[in-house]
């Protein structure tokens, strides 16, 4: 009897087994399904973020193809993801490293005074971390060498720590070790603020540490406060909304600086001959020169910004366009010494 009551325990088993193991096509399913929904909400984004950047300039009712929701939505899950590389990540892991520097420090013997630069650093940690979000945000972002002196220091102070853990000092004096950490990190953090060429760099740190604010109140919701499904509901429908209220702000506050490179919506200087008549009819005058900011182009129209004012031209209305680069002054004047020196004009 036993044999036969194994063997059909066994087959149960087997069977059991098999119907656990998903099939390639219940595999496909969702991830056709999470495809689906991540396609969604990055849509969702960029109908937000591109809606509000063009109520800036007054624009409505463009008709936009859905690819520029899709490419606006792409460049805020980026953001999103360079915020959850660094600052993100030392939000929710800050407790946790600094345990574990404190029990370095007991471990070597360190008292009271050790402990609280183990406490001073992990706020500069936290600090640092998002300033190396912003670093990397700005660096593809903007185009530009937004913060080429905070990365000059991110490699002095990587030669340091490489050289302390290769030699395991940073285990044998983990104080020491710590100071040194800190004194590099300050160091990085003012370079950041006091050398970034442009605004840009520490608006976005201060919304990343925004981001990290909320989800420390809600982490610190959790911890102190009894779990309930109540509790859950609300902070889903509150992040829910501080998400979407995320792209609204990216849109009116980052999405303008982004370079046309990546997709973004930075404005584009340009001059334009227009057809006789149409600057006229809109106030303009008779003439056919019109010198502005692109905003947006359909495949209608040009939304062109000119003293403030947002101007709809048809695209049949366009005789030619001249892109206008913001330095072309300092430009002309560097071609117009190096024309005098082929001459021999000029200082040598």
């Amino acid at each position: 009897m036993e044999p036969a009551i194994n063997e059909e325990v066994e087959a149960l088993d087997q069977e059991n087994k098999e119907k656990k193991q998903p099939t390639i096509q219940e595999i496909v399913n969702v991830g056709a399904k999470v495809f689906a929904l991540f396609l969604g909400l990055t849509y969702v984004c960029g109908f937000l973020t591109l809606n509000s950047y063009f109520y800036k300039y007054g624009i409505v009712d463009l008709g936009i193809a859905s690819s520029d929701y899709l490419v606006a939505g792409s460049l805020f899950i980026l953001y999103l993801v360079t915020y959850a590389l660094f600052g993100g990540r030392a939000i929710v892991l800050i407790k946790v490293w600094m345990g574990r520097t404190m029990d370095q420090l007991i471990e070597k013997g360190g008292g009271k005074k050790e402990l609280k630069v183990a406490a001073a650093h992990s706020y500069i940690e936290l600090i640092f971390l998002h300033c190396l979000s912003a670093s990397c945000f700005a660096s593809y972002a903007f185009g530009q060498f937004e913060s080429f002196w905070f990365y000059a220091v991110l490699g002095i102070a990587f030669l340091i720590t490489y050289r302390l853990d290769v030699s395991n000092k940073d285990i044998e004096k983990p104080f020491a070790s710590l100071i040194i950490d800190i004194t590099l990190k300050i160091i990085a953090i003012v370079v950041f603020f006091a050398f970034s060429s442009t605004y840009k760099p520490i608006l976005v740190f201060f919304i990343f540490f925004g981001f990290s604010m909320y989800i420390n109140l809600v982490l610190d919701s959790f911890e102190r406060y009894t779990i309930s499904n109540d509790r859950i509901v609300f902070t889903l429908v509150l992040s829910v909304v501080f998400f979407l209220g995320s792209a609204v702000s990216f849109g009116a506050v980052i999405y303008g600086d982004i370079t046309k490179k990546i997709g973004g919506g930075k404005n584009i200087p340009m001059e334009m001959g227009v057809a006789p008549g149409i600057l006229d009819n809109i106030g303009l005058g008779e003439n056919s020169i019109l010198i502005g900011e692109v905003v947006y182009s359909s495949q209608t129209n040009i939304y062109i910004q000119v003293d403030k004012e947002t101007l709809v031209l048809p695209r049949s209305s366009i005789q030619w366009m001249k892109f206008r680069s913001p330095n072309e002054n300092e430009i002309s004047e560097v071609l117009g010494i190096v024309k005098k020196k082929q001459h021999g004009v000029g200082p040598r």
